[in-house]
This record gives C-alpha cells, structure tokens and sequence, in this order.
C-alpha cells in the first residue's frame, strides 16, 4: 500500500509525510475515522514510508528492500494486532495465528471492515477481540533489536476491540516505548478505548472521502461509467467499502434482500406460521451478519 493507492486524504497524507520529512515521528498515534474512510490503508502507507531506504517527497520509492518486503507484508519489523476468535481445536490464540489469513485480506483490498475479516477467518457466530495474552506478544516482539536498524512498527487494528487486560497492559509500552517504535492504532469508534489509552496518543481524525475522489477511483480502476460513478458516490456518503458493495452485489446483500421481501410479504399477509419460520432463519445467522442485516433493512 501506498500513499497514491490512498483514496482522498489527501492533507493527511501530506501531514504524515511532513512528520517523516521533519523527523518528529509521534511514537503512538490513533487514527480514527468511520468505516470505509481509508484510515487503515494511511496507516498502511505511511508504515511503508517510514521503513523505506529511500522515501521520496510524496511517496515510498518501491524498490528499496524494506518495500519489496512491504509489498508482501512480511517485512520482519512491521507487526500487526487485530481481533480474533478463539479456536482451541486449531491452536489458534494469537494474531499471528491467523497472519496468511491476514495477509490475504489486506493485500486483496485494504478497504474491509471487520464483517469482512470474520468471514474470512470463519468466525461464524463468534464475537472477536483483541485477547489479553496478546499484549505479551506485542511486548516480546518490540523488545527485540529492529532487524533492519530502522523503526519497529506495531499496527493494532480496531483497539477499540482490546480485552481490558491486554489495553492495561499495553499502557506503560505506549507511554514509554523502546527507542524508535511506532504504534499506529486505527479505531472506527475511538470513544469505546480506555481514556488511559487515549491520552497516551496523538490524536487524527479522518474525514468522509470526497464524492469527486470515491467516483474518480471507481471510474479509473473498476471501469464504471461517469453518470453510474458518481451516483454510487454519492450514495457511498464517504464511504469507499460502500461504494465497492454498490458495484459488487454480493451474496450476503443478496440474502439480505430476499430475507427483506420475503418479510414484508409475510407481514402484509399474516402468516404467522411462516414468519416464524423466517425468524427461526434469521436467529441462526450469526451475530455480526444479523446486525449488518438490520442496517440493511434501515437503509
């Protein structure tokens, strides 16, 4: 990722450049904006352009080392936290339990959300966190000397989703970190993180996208037409996840628009036997899919 694949923000783009420039990296910020925004794709860009050898005035060159590992996501100084679900079966505690399933997501599209991610890790009716046990392995790997001999960056998506043990113990890390380390938290509802947590940070907030630079994207790199681009646009309200969702119907809107019409024709005709028989379907889907059904059915 990098900051030209960045849509929009482009005055953010220009500040996180200005500090790399200037040499003043803040050594934790928290990067908030509502979905869809590119709040993790600007962290994923300026990670790149922090670690690379030779960065240029507005973007990482590409070719250094450091980018080439970036273009795969395994530079071994970048490390990741996001919520996960629990599963003893697989043996799987940690996030770098799930670091292909990770890698996939984030290199197929940087624009998800997080009912995007439990689908690809099968999280079904699961609720995923942050666990506590993960804030040892933030600890271990940021102690360690930087491979490279430049900075460590430690990305923690959604902290928001942080168990109160692992937000705690990350504390006294955040306040006093090892010699040129980054956190860049990226959160979608700051309001939900410990106060604790907030006030050892440097605050950015992200704006909604503009419309003319969400159709400009979907005309140049989907191929949609001006009038259909800029309609969807407009319909995205700042959010590029929508915008791809509009072009691309998927099978879970698909579902959701059938469940939709079938309730209201049940309704209009008191069925009740069969409504109950559709709200016997609804109470088996899972807890993330039954909420993002309920804003489609607000919408």
């Amino acid at each position: 990722m990098f900051f030209k694949d960045v849509i929009g923000q482009q005055a953010i783009k220009d500040r996180l450049i200005q500090e790399v420039s200037e040499g003043r990296i803040p050594h934790a910020q928290l990067l908030c904006g509502s979905e869809g925004v590119g709040a993790f794709p600007l962290a994923l860009a300026y990670a790149r352009y922090i670690s690379c050898s030779n960065p240029g005035q507005t973007d990482a060159c590409g070719v250094c080392p450091s980018c080439v590992k970036y273009n795969k996501l395994v530079h071994p100084d970048l490390h990741f936290a996001f919520p996960i679900v629990k599963n003893a079966k697989r043996k799987r505690e940690l996030c770098d339990d799930y670091i292909v399933e990770w890698r996939q997501l984030v290199l197929n599209n940087p624009y998800f959300n997080l009912n995007h991610w439990l689908n690809e890790i099968e999280a079904e009716n699961s609720q995923a966190i942050i666990y506590a046990k993960e804030s040892d392995e933030i600890t271990k790997k940021l102690s360690l000397k930087s491979s490279e001999g430049g900075y460590k960056i430690s990305i923690i998506w959604l902290p928001e989703k942080m168990h109160p043990v692992c937000a705690n113990k990350l504390l006294k890390l955040l306040e006093e970190p090892p010699k040129k380390t980054v956190f860049l938290l990226v959160s979608e509802v700051p309001e939900m993180i410990l106060p604790t947590i907030l006030s050892r940070t440097q605050r950015i907030n992200i704006r909604k996208i503009d419309e003319a630079c969400i159709a400009e994207t979907l005309q140049s790199r989907y191929g949609t037409l001006q009038a259909d681009s800029l309609s969807i646009a407009h319909l995205a309200n700042g959010n590029f996840i929508k915008a791809l969702e509009a072009i691309h119907l998927n099978e879970e809107n698909q579902l959701f628009f059938d469940l939709f019409v079938s309730l209201m024709r049940l309704s209009y005709q008191r069925k009740i036997r069969e409504m109950k028989l559709w709200s016997d379907q609804v109470a088996s889907m899972g807890r993330e899919k039954q909420k993002n059904f309920l804003g489609y059915c607000q919408r």
